[in-house]
């Protein structure tokens, strides 16, 4: 489902509930360029011996993330239903704008770059740039937030340090101006009675520029402190008012509640960030969910406002479960974009995220734990391929979001990716964790060969499982490894009819329990639950092939 920015804030609340409900999240971004380093030259690493640290390439992340832009994010919210024993599944997908928001001036100013090689991939997969600035969510960061209040906050103070203009003498058309400005404002304070609560400074020759907008503020500033000007009608003329404490404090609360709602408008698209990070939404205010047009709008909004707390409380006491596909790059543009400057120290970096979002699996590191250098290909289409005739367990797309419901058409599309990526992490946990029961069974029954034991000892005792182990009868996937997606993917529906593997919690037939009691008995209808050891493994560690390491640890930055 496309969500533009002329629908954004009235759907929110509904993103936001699906949000509380999801099981987990997955998430994708699309990016104007991913790496600031040229292929050739001196900025290279073609000479280099070997892979760089993983500081090394946080470092190249780093400046990616803080030179291009975020175009589209995509986000799929997952849902187990139980009863019917399917995974429910919602897709969103928002272009992002770096523009300000339709109605928001606060001064914003931003540089964003774009790689004409990021831009040429996206162009060949029908990717809108147009839509991103005609249409795309806004968004604020946490450090734009601050340094914005903090200019706001110091307006004030600033405006009345600013020096004097000194009028020459050889400018008689400026003293000219100066002095029938003071003359006018000295009449209308001595009157008596006058005619009106305040005067207006205009010009014989049109409307004020800039300069004489100036003066007039440096004058009622220097000697009519009781005073206050404001420009009018579009700054033709300046209108002076004397200053009522009561009305000043009244004006300035307004002007400050304006100012709240331009930023809580500019937020735009980290409200969902601080949805899946826990972060603080009460500057979202329950009048955008409803209707313009509404026979009572107040009881409306009284029930929009409770349904609205009821979801925030749940978002708080939830343990979200993050879910992507090479997730490195995308936490550090995640990062850029809705809090600020990366941390210098990939450390940093890692305890950072690990306290955003405490559980995050990457499903490029679940495909590819175990694996050599020499690993085959491990993109998202490429890792989803054998289990498109996969049905166990099953996950579909909710009856509002049926768009992605083609397989042909939407790579690159972040709200695709990300639904695409929630398909993955299911089938492939379900694969995963049953070939685990499968091979601790053999290996209880003592007729395992030595060389079975040798090939999954490692991965049984950390509680994971090689993703090409061998098959059920025992034979090696090497010599099965030329037969078609269909061959594969019947014997990957063999693995999903195996019984659930018990985690040793001693809990049975609950929401979120690894055992199923349905009609079925011994069907693997749903992924083990996140409390289960079998994530020890994965939980947490991202994959970086380029780095020597192979992998950010997130567990690592936990102190």
């Amino acid at each position: 489902m496309d969500i533009d920015q002329a629908h954004f804030r009235r759907q929110l609340l509904d993103i936001l509930k699906h949000i509380s409900n999801a099981t987990f999240v997955t998430f994708d971004l699309e990016m104007s360029g991913i790496s600031t380093r040229p292929k050739y030259g001196m900025g290279d690493r073609s000479h280099d011996i070997g892979k760089p640290t993983l500081q090394q390439q946080y470092e190249d992340m780093k400046r990616a993330a803080e030179t291009f832009q975020v175009l589209q994010m995509g986000i799929t919210c997952v849902e187990e239903d139980h009863e019917r024993e399917y995974y429910l599944a919602r897709p969103f997908n928002f272009n992002l704008s770096p523009l300000s928001a339709d109605g928001v001036d606060i001064k914003l100013e931003r540089t964003f770059s774009f790689s004409s090689s990021a831009c040429d991939f996206l162009q060949k997969n029908r990717f809108d740039f147009g839509q991103v600035f005609k249409s795309g969510v806004p968004y604020l960061s946490k450090r734009e937030e601050d340094e914005t209040r903090e200019e706001y906050m110091n307006r004030a103070d600033r405006n009345s340090k600013i020096p004097d203009v000194v009028v020459s003498a050889s400018d008689p058309v400026a003293l000219e101006f100066y002095r029938n400005a003071r003359k006018t404002i000295n009449a209308w304070v001595n009157d008596p009675k006058p005619a009106y609560e305040f005067c207006n400074i205009t010009s014989p020759e049109g409307p004020l520029n800039a300069y004489q907008r100036r003066l007039v503020h440096q004058l009622v500033r220097n000697e009519f402190p009781t005073l206050r000007t404001f420009a009018r009608n579009d700054s033709h003329f300046m209108q002076v008012v004397k200053l009522d404490p009561a009305a000043e404090a009244t004006f300035q609360k307004r002007k400050l509640d304006g100012f709240n709602r331009a930023i809580a408008k500019q937020v735009g698209l980290r409200w969902i960030f601080e949805a899946l990070s826990g972060g603080d939404l009460s500057a979202i205010d329950p009048k955008w969910f409803c209707p313009e047009e509404s026979e009572k709008p107040e009881l409306q909004l009284n029930a929009v406002t409770k349904e609205f707390n009821e979801v925030c409380e749940a978002l708080q006491n939830k343990k979200h479960i993050i879910v992507g596909h090479n997730l490195f790059t995308d936490l550090g543009f995640i990062y850029n974009t809705f809090i600020g400057l990366l941390p210098h120290n990939v450390k940093h970096f890692q305890q950072d995220i690990h306290e955003l979002f405490p559980q995050i699996i990457d499903t490029k590191y679940l495909a590819t734990h175990g694996h050599d250098s020499m690993n085959p290909r491990a993109g998202l289409k490429e890792l989803l391929e054998p289990f498109k005739k996969v049905h166990t367990p099953l996950i579909v797309l909710h009856e509002k979001h049926t768009s992605y419901g083609s397989s042909f058409g939407k790579e690159h599309e972040a709200g695709f990716d990300s639904w695409m990526t929630a398909e993955l992490f299911v089938k492939l946990s379900a694969k995963l964790y049953a070939e685990k029961k499968h091979l601790a069974e053999e290996d209880a029954d003592s007729d395992t060969s030595s060389d079975l034991i040798d090939e999954c000892s490692v991965d049984n005792e950390l509680g994971g499982a090689p993703l090409n182990p061998p098959n059920i009868n025992g034979t090696s996937n090497s010599s099965t490894s030329h037969l078609p997606p269909e061959w594969h993917a019947r014997e990957l529906n063999r693995f999903s009819l195996l019984d659930d593997l018990d985690d040793g919690s001693g809990d049975s037939g609950k929401e979120g329990d690894d055992t199923d009691d349905s009609s079925s008995p011994g069907v693997q209808h749903f992924i083990p639950s996140m409390k289960n050891k079998f994530w020890e493994i994965y939980s947490n560690k991202l994959r970086v092939n380029a780095a020597e390491v192979g992998v950010c640890d997130l567990n690592e930055g936990s102190y």
